[in-house]
């Protein structure tokens, strides 16, 4: 009984030095500590001559942190009497203990880290860390103001950040962060730099998982600590020390801080700190264990004024690292720019654990380029694998949730405001979009910062998610500007602006404008994007115009624009709108749809069918000159037969892609003329068609180069029966005897009236001639040119040529060379 009343008042004197260290602890204990129980810390203080405080092992804990008290009490010198043969305990090994100690840190943050929350989990939902993160690069240097422009003017990103990884000089790993420069010195506060979305975050939580799972800094630092300057932001009067134990118990926080330069901490988040720097400068003295504000503690370990020693690594957003440069010495810079190519295709192969839904996801990605672009940012990649995720488990086509540019970009922007920022979309709108909508106008991507003060209303660090800050030498001196993340994201605000913020002329005016000024035509684009209501639907508290007002006024423009615009860019605003009614009404008049100018992409070809099938079917369809590929023809293959004329030429094709593409030719039942040229090149096949509904007299089927017989032969069996070809050519190294019996066979089954058949470098022989003779029988009245030169005749086939020519009346052109004896010969000649 009299124990457990000394237990209960040696809790209760635990209780009494809470956030309390070593320090006079039994004169503040006395302080706080009840009647009965200051009696039994003197009691104790004075039998052993003090009390010892210190982190405990054990699991009782006061406010996160562990103490224990040490005492030779009365109580346990009895216990001792009553065991005094029992050897004594020996101490435990120091080193041993602070081993595990370490291990056991190691592993709450290894438990910790290792699982991550996506932006859309619901609770208990968790997704292993290493699925979700990929390497990102990181540039140990400042980007030129060229480097930047170039990459907003072109779009470039991928491209760039290709060049920007083969600096290896440069171009750095998470572990490389903190090596030794050129000059062999190590540095000890590092800020890395990147815009909202980026993956600063995604960087510092790798590092801790790392560490933690002894893949980077084993040897380098015993202990890695993480703070979220939003976290912070919250807290009132603490200590480091409080810090720390607030985050992570069981540590021996005396031994650990006694050595800072095995300490790393990274401060995650530096734009989102609301407190000034120089808080850390009003004279207050103190170490770790000084209860201050938060500014101050904060300021003054940034500043190293507690644990000096130590290394830090700082994250913010660039339109902060002037305001952190001017208080804290940074001694190494580093540029977070996202994802390249390969590391796009990781990241989206990580997600899915199904490879063919991951290819899906990929092809969409690669097949749109403003999208493609904008993926270098890890959440753009997140937003599209997630989407498509939905369509797959709700059993829907893969891209119904994903179909338009505008979807993308406006969940990005929604993304952003709910989880990198503090304002609503539509403030950001309000805020951004005057900005945005002039410099479009006038090509301007970089801007001072005297055009933000003129043109938004609050200060850049309340829009800093969207806006990113550049630092360059100009002159002898320094200059900076602001840019938006990506030409797109710019694009897009300056639509939502113009469908929101502008009066009804002001959006004529734009309109007007756009038909003669085509840097504005990504922006109608998104407007007709903006004019989807599922889209609208996203904006939570949007104020754009009602959709039926925009909508009326976009289908003006189209008609107007039809005449001045390039059809292509007419077709991505139609597609970008996806309403069908609204389509088929807008392409009433489009029924030719020629594209001369240059290149036609995949995604081009997928905005060329969406629009078709809304029409129901165009009259021509000329790509002649736009140099389509495999993907293209795959894609439009199907729309085909709603054209009723048809120009088109492809190259680096499968024969595969070609077979289909004929099966799909000879189906079709109103095409009457065809021209059709496959050859074989090195690189694939290339084709030239064109179809029409009359006769034109131009009708035929060519092939060049050494296609296999069958494949040949296969072709010839889908078109020759369905068009009447007038001309007929095979220049091919490697044909036989049997080809051309087969050939005449498809020529027997057919009601053509073929004028010219071209057989030449095929190194045809005396073996095939008869059944060449008797093939052209079908042709008597009609065979005006029989080219068969190049070939291994000899004069055993005069006499049936001899025949051919008299059984053939039209025959004007005979080109056949023959190896012959020099008798025979003159008897020819004669």
């Amino acid at each position: 009984m009299e124990d457990k009343e000394e237990n209960k008042d040696i809790n209760v004197a635990k209780d009494a030095f809470d956030g309390i260290g070593k320090e006079d602890v039994a004169e503040r204990l006395l302080e706080k500590a009840e009647p009965d129980s200051r009696r039994l810390i003197s009691s104790l203080s004075a039998e052993t001559g003090g009390i010892t405080v210190g982190p405990s092992i054990q699991a009782n804990s006061v406010n996160n942190v562990n103490y224990y008290i040490t005492a030779s009490t009365a109580r346990d010198k009895r216990k001792k009497s009553d065991h005094d043969d029992e050897p004594a305990l020996e101490e435990p090994d120091s080193n041993k203990r602070k081993i595990v100690c370490q291990q056991n840190y190691k592993k709450e943050v290894e438990k910790k880290y290792g699982k991550m929350k996506d932006y859309n989990s619901l609770t208990g939902e968790w997704v292993d860390f290493n699925k979700r993160y990929t390497n990102m690069l990181i540039l140990r240097r400042h980007l030129k103001l060229k480097e930047r422009e170039d990459e907003l003017k072109s779009r470039g990103h991928l491209e760039l950040r290709k060049k920007y990884k083969s600096d290896e000089a440069m171009c750095i790993q998470v572990e490389d962060v903190f090596a030794s420069d050129e000059n062999g010195e190590i540095p000890s506060t590092v800020v890395l730099q990147g815009p909202a979305g980026i993956g600063k975050t995604f960087t510092v939580n790798k590092i801790m998982f790392d560490w933690a799972s002894k893949n980077i800094f084993q040897g380098k630092f015993d202990y890695v600590f993480h703070f979220d300057f939003r976290e912070l932001n919250t807290k009132g009067d603490v200590s480091l020390i409080e810090l720390l134990s607030d985050q992570y118990s069981d540590l021996n926080l005396k031994e650990i801080l006694a050595c800072p330069e095995k300490l790393l901490f990274l401060m995650d988040g530096f734009d989102e700190w609301k407190f000034p720097l120089d808080q850390g400068d009003v004279g207050l003295s103190g170490d770790e264990r000084t209860k201050q504000p938060v500014a101050i503690t904060v300021s003054r370990l940034l500043k190293r004024k507690i644990l000096s020693k130590s290394t830090l690594l700082i994250t913010t957003r660039s339109s902060s690292l002037e305001t952190l440069d001017k208080s804290v010495t940074l001694q190494r810079f580093a540029d977070l720019l996202g994802f390249s190519a390969d590391e796009i295709q990781e990241y989206v192969f990580n997600y899915f654990q199904a490879k063919e839904q991951a290819a899906q996801a990929l092809n969409y990605i690669k097949e749109n380029e403003s999208v493609l672009t904008l993926c270098f940012v890890p959440v753009v990649c997140w937003i599209i694998c997630e989407l498509i995720k939905h369509s797959i488990d709700c059993g829907e086509e893969l891209n119904r949730n994903l179909k338009t540019a505008t979807q993308v970009f406006v969940h990005f922007v929604i993304t952003l405001c709910k989880h990198h920022g503090n304002n609503s979309p539509s403030d950001i709108i309000h805020k951004l979009g005057p900005l945005a909508l002039e410099g479009v106008r006038k090509q301007q991507f970089l801007f001072q910062e005297e055009e933000l003060e003129r043109l938004i209303s609050s200060p850049v660090q309340g829009v800093s998610a969207f806006l990113s800050k550049i630092q360059f030498k100009q002159g002898l001196s320094c200059g900076s500007a602001y840019h938006f993340l990506h030409l797109s994201i710019q694009e897009l605000f300056a639509a939502m602006f113009c469908v929101s913020g502008m009066s009804e002329e002001e959006i004529n005016t734009l309109l007007n404008d756009c038909i003669h000024n085509s840097c504005l035509l990504n922006v109608v684009q998104f407007m007709f994007g903006l004019a989807n209501k599922n889209i609208q639907a996203l904006i939570p508290g949007n104020n754009l115009l009602p959709i039926s007002v925009l909508r009326t006024r976009l289908e003006n423009w189209i008609k107007e624009a039809s005449s001045y615009v390039n059809i292509i860019e007419l077709l991505h605003c139609l597609f970008e709108i996806q309403d069908e009614e609204f389509v088929k009404k807008a392409m009433a008049d489009m029924d030719e749809l020629w594209f001369w100018n240059g290149c036609v992409n995949k995604n081009d070809c997928t905005v060329i069918k969406y629009c078709i099938e809304q029409r129901g079917e165009v009259e021509r369809l000329d790509l002649a000159s736009s140099h389509l590929e495999e993907e293209e023809v795959k894609v439009l293959v199907e729309v085909l037969p709603k054209c009723k004329i048809i120009e088109m030429h492809s190259s680096h094709l499968t024969k595969d892609t070609v077979m289909n593409f004929c099966q799909m030719l000879s189906t079709h039942p109103c095409w009457v003329s065809l021209g059709l040229d496959i050859t074989l090149r090195k690189e694939g096949l290339t084709l030239f068609c064109f179809t029409f509904d009359h006769v034109i007299g131009q009708e035929g089927l060519s092939f060049e180069g050494d296609l296999t017989e069958d494949f040949i032969l296969n072709i010839c069996t889908l078109i020759i029966p369905k068009y009447d070809c007038k001309s007929i050519s095979v220049l091919n190294p490697h044909l036989t005897s049997n080809f051309i019996e087969k050939l005449c066979g498809v020529f027997k089954m057919s009601t053509i009236d073929l004028q010219s058949l071209e057989l030449t470098d095929t190194h045809l022989t005396d073996s095939c001639v008869e059944s060449l003779s008797s093939g052209l029988n079908a042709f008597i009245s009609s065979l005006e040119c029989l080219d068969l030169s190049n070939n291994s005749f000899t004069d055993s086939c005069v006499p049936s040529f001899i025949h051919i020519m008299l059984m053939c009346t039209s025959l004007r052109v005979f080109n056949v060379k023959l190896f012959v004896a020099a008798p025979v010969k003159d008897a020819i000649q004669k």
